[in-house]
C-alpha cells in the first residue's frame, strides 16, 4: 500500500488527485471510492496502470480532516 494525501476533488468532472510520500501526483476517480473522501485527508491506496496512466484504487481514509464551524 501507498500513503498520499487528497490535494483535489473536481465532483463536476468525477475526479481527483493524490499526492503522494514521494510528491507525485496520482489521479482516482470518485466512482470508484468506498467511502467518502476530503482535500486534505491521509489515504492509503494502490496503483494500477492504465491506458490513460496511473490511477489511484483502492483509497481508504487513514486519518481525515475534521470540519470546524
Amino acid at each position: 500500500m501507498r500513503k498520499g494525501t487528497i490535494c483535489y476533488v473536481d465532483q463536476n468532472s468525477g475526479h481527483g488527485i493524490i499526492k503522494d510520500e514521494n510528491e507525485q501526483r496520482i489521479q482516482f476517480f470518485l466512482m470508484n471510492l468506498q467511502e467518502e473522501v476530503r482535500l486534505n485527508d491521509e489515504i492509503s491506496f494502490e496503483i494500477e496502470l492504465t491506458a490513460r496512466g496511473l490511477v489511484a484504487t483502492q483509497i481508504h481514509v487513514v486519518n481525515t480532516t475534521e470540519l470546524t464551524s
